[in-house]
């Protein structure tokens, strides 16, 4: 971590952080519960600012240019391609689901509203990383 500039380490400790709180939250959750999304993002939140004040005070060069800027604006777009093929992908199948089950599409409205909640959730999540993945590529390659 040593040769990292300011910026490569916020973004390797955004990442450690989105991973640390959102992978058990995916793959050991038996239900959706809005008080479960709430709890994540009060979590990322403070675990964010600890982090990212502990990285700025140890780090004495965190001065931007316009690398940094280009490096920013081509994670954003990374991950707002993501997020929109993500969100088409979804809809699609949705609407493959609800016209190939058209007869027995019975789901109670909570468990509906709670699913799509959870699955959208899951979206933003995964286009985050990519975004930060892609500013973590950029940097190591040098933009």
């Amino acid at each position: 971590m040593g040769n990292l500039s300011y910026q490569e380490r916020t973004l390797w400790g955004s990442l450690v952080v989105e991973l640390v709180v959102y992978l058990p939250y995916f793959f050991f959750h038996h239900q959706n519960s809005v008080a479960k999304v709430a709890g994540m993002i009060f979590a990322i939140i403070v675990l964010q600012i600890i982090l990212q004040s502990i990285i700025a005070a140890v780090t004495r060069h965190r001065i931007t240019d316009e690398r940094d800027k280009l490096i920013q604006l081509k994670g954003y777009r990374a991950g707002y391609i993501t997020l929109v093929t993500l969100m088409v992908v979804g809809l699609g199948m949705l609407w493959m689901h609800t016209h190939a089950n058209a007869g027995e599409f019975q789901i109670h409205h909570l468990n509906m509203g709670l699913h799509f909640l959870s699955v959208f959730f899951g979206m933003a999540v995964i286009s985050d990383i990519v975004k930060t993945l892609a500013q973590i590529v950029a940097y190591r390659r040098g933009f």
